[in-house]
């Protein structure tokens, strides 16, 4: 089979390998789709380092191929979507139903091979099947809509409540959609009219450009001087989590999804903000997702802007590294 490998910094090669042979629990998947994540820009850059070569590419869908001898709970031919995570289910965290904080968890993409390849071999307990109706290509976009359901756990918002979200990438503009699923008013923040645009397309009620408009001076014209209930920073920039912690009304909330290198923090304030940060997708929160998906409430199809073959891979990430490629998501089709 043939896989997108990184080797280090910058660099991107396709290998000939051969197709994995699933264990007594697990299920080998062939690949339909996959997509691009903001992580793997970081790990492209060096920004997030490996110890050895690495198959990047955690969000996918595919066909199940064979499985091993326990499985019971599906079969040859099953469209599948998975879990990033590989979790003990015997620590405190598993067994408490946290198993995204296993303190033994592994991720696809990061410490074991991801989905930029032809076959995955995955966890049974990790796999779940994709309803009629929803594409290879949506559901390889789900990981936006488990982490914006586990930003909504901290959150506990009330109808009618006021949020801005800081960044219009994929995970902002799924954001979005679940926030007004909320009863939200939401307020989308970009340097990127055209995301802006999509923002708008989706039904969020105000954009703002921090290029041409305060950011600050807009939202509090908008919220009558009080500030958001909440500001979710979905950027990974220092500038973007300081604007969150301005816009923020005293006993307000701001959640942080992105990452990035120079994060300090928001500034220090004695108002009775509490601030959260949210790790991957939570627990229990795919079928959620598939479920908002398969009934169109929450729309993915939107964001996907360009689809690739694996020979594109490392010509593709490089231009979305130096922002020659401007897009929201990016099919991988192996």
């Amino acid at each position: 089979m043939k896989a997108a490998v990184l080797y280090g910094k910058g660099n991107i090669g396709i290998e000939e390998r051969p197709v994995p042979k699933p264990q007594i629990d697990e299920v080998l998947v062939r690949i339909k789709a996959a997509s691009i994540c903001g992580t793997d820009l970081h790990f492209f850059r060096g920004e997030l380092s490996i110890k050895e070569s690495r198959v990047l590419g955690h969000d996918f869908s595919g066909v199940v191929e064979a499985i091993g001898k326990s499985v019971t709970m599906f079969r040859r031919g099953d469209r599948v979507t998975s879990e990033i995570m590989r979790y003990c289910g015997e620590c405190y965290y598993c067994l408490s139903g946290n198993y995204h904080l296993c303190v033994d968890n592994t991720f696809m993409g990061f410490e074991i091979d991801g989905a930029f390849q032809e076959y995955v071999t995955i966890p049974e307990k990790n796999v779940f099947k994709i309803p009629d109706g929803v594409s290879f290509e949506e559901a390889a976009i789900l990981e936006p809509v488990t982490v914006s359901l586990h930003a909504m756990d901290f959150i506990q918002p009330k109808l009618g409540d006021r949020v801005a979200v800081f960044g219009q990438g994929p995970i902002g503009l799924v954001y979005d959609q679940v926030a007004m699923l909320q009863g939200l008013e939401v307020i989308g923040i970009d340097i990127q009219d055209d995301r802006l645009r999509l923002a708008k397309e989706l039904g969020v009620d105000h954009t703002i450009n921090p290029m041409k408009v305060n950011v600050k001076e807009r939202i509090l014209s908008i919220t009558s001087g009080i500030g958001v209930d909440y500001s979710v920073e979905a950027v990974g920039k220092q500038v973007t989590i300081d604007q969150a912690s301005e816009v923020t009304r005293s006993g307000g909330k701001i959640i942080i999804i992105g990452e990035g290198r120079d994060l300090r923090g928001p500034p220090l304030r004695l108002d009775d903000i509490a601030i959260f940060t949210v790790f991957n997708g939570g627990s229990r929160k795919h079928s959620i997702a598939l479920d908002l998906v398969s009934k169109g409430k929450v729309n993915v199809k939107k964001l996907i802007t360009h689809t690739i073959d694996l020979t594109q891979v490392s010509d593709t990430i490089k231009k979305l590294c130096d922002g020659t490629m401007l897009a929201v998501k990016v099919i991988v089709k192996p």
